[in-house]
């Protein structure tokens, strides 16, 4: 049978036993205390800081674009009719001039044989008069044989007539205009790269005049467009090389001019439109293609200096940095440009080669004395 414990005798016992072990616990040995001693209770705190750089931070700017054709339209009927034939397709490689539809308006027909019927009878009419003057003018030679008012009206006839004739001309070049209109031709060198109307279908006014017979695209060169953002706008020349890669030939690079500046920067994105040119003579990429663009851009500017993004602090009051000088911080007072790369490019009472904090802090005053330690950036 277990001994029992005696309440009165064996509880404060048990107190203090523990008692003599938490007291135990909290003394230490002298060459723990020596030890406990030799760590300091706070560290030093060192604050890493850069130099304030004069250079953008890449050589090159990545933006995007799209591949278009250097010329392309849509081909609409000028005039009333119906389609006679087509004599192109998709895909097929059309040459300027080219032959490309037949349309057919028997009205037009009928208006240039009429319009041509006129002009012969307006000729007709006007050699008739002109030899009814010229008789008559032979005829005033003799004194008192032909009044003067009848030679005025001779004259006057035959003038009117020869004005017929101009206006029976201009008539019958205007119809065969339009006449002419019924043959749709390619109007520069590419490929046909839609077709919406077949043979029999009514076209022009009145018709199905909203929608393009074929569409043509010129594939031998192409445009590439791109919107510079402002920032990079000074560094824009016509002429110069750019690179650029399509995500259809991943390992090839291509490469164009600048050939056309628009001049003008959108609002709404800060931007400007850029066209470069590439010879495409083997139709090896195709308008519509995403393109990769690496524009060069001037490693440096004049007055431009660029910090890390976390060395810049922007309050209620003011946008600013943390300058070391003589082993103390002090806050400068700056504006932010454009941002590339981890850096911010800033105007303000800076030099290059100023040391900064890396990282400012809003908890650090004016005149406070701190210790740095300079690192890359």
């Amino acid at each position: 049978m277990p001994a029992s414990i005696n309440l009165r005798t064996g509880l404060p016992a048990l107190l203090l036993t523990g008692l003599g072990f938490l007291f135990s616990q909290c003394s230490s040995s002298p060459a723990e205390k020596n030890d406990m001693a030799e760590t300091p209770v706070n560290e030093e705190i060192r604050y890493e800081t850069v130099r304030v750089t004069a250079s953008r931070p890449t050589t090159e700017l990545s933006l995007p674009g799209e591949l278009e054709s250097y010329y392309e339209t849509d081909l609409y009927p000028r005039v009333s009719s119906y389609v006679k034939a087509l004599h192109a397709d998709i895909g097929d490689q059309v040459r300027k001039g080219q032959l490309l539809a037949e349309l057919e308006a028997p009205e037009l027909t009928a208006n240039l044989t009429e319009a041509y019927s006129k002009v012969k009878a307006a000729e007709a009419q006007f050699e008739g008069s002109r030899g009814i003057f010229q008789r008559v003018l032979r005829t005033s030679r003799t004194l008192g044989a032909i009044s003067p008012a009848d030679l005025q009206t001779a004259r006057t006839k035959a003038i009117s007539d020869s004005l017929g004739i101009v206006a029976a001309n201009a008539h019958y070049r205007s119809v065969q205009q339009l006449v002419s209109y019924l043959k749709i031709t390619a109007p520069f060198t590419g490929v046909i790269t839609d077709r919406r109307l077949s043979p029999g279908a009514f076209v022009g006014p009145g018709g199905q005049n909203g929608i393009p017979i074929l569409k043509i695209k010129q594939l031998d060169r192409l445009r590439l467009r791109i919107a510079v953002p402002e920032a990079y706008l000074g560094d824009i020349r016509t002429g110069a090389p750019v690179q650029f890669s399509v995500r259809s030939f991943r390992n090839q690079t291509f490469t164009g001019k600048i050939s056309r500046v628009s001049n003008n920067v959108r609002p709404e994105t800060r931007s400007e439109m850029v066209e470069i040119d590439f010879p495409n003579p083997g139709g090896k990429l195709k308008p519509g293609m995403f393109a990769s663009v690496r524009l060069p851009v001037s490693s440096s500017g004049e007055g431009s200096l660029y910090v890390p993004k976390s060395a810049v602090i922007s309050t209620m009051d003011r946008t600013f940095v943390q300058k070391v000088v003589n082993g103390k911080a002090e806050r400068v007072t700056v504006q932010k440009g454009d941002d590339a790369v981890g850096q911010t490019q800033v105007f303000g009472n800076l030099k290059a080669g100023d040391i900064i904090l890396k990282t400012a802090s809003d908890d650090l005053a004016d005149g406070t004395a701190i210790k740095t330690q300079l690192v890359g950036q």
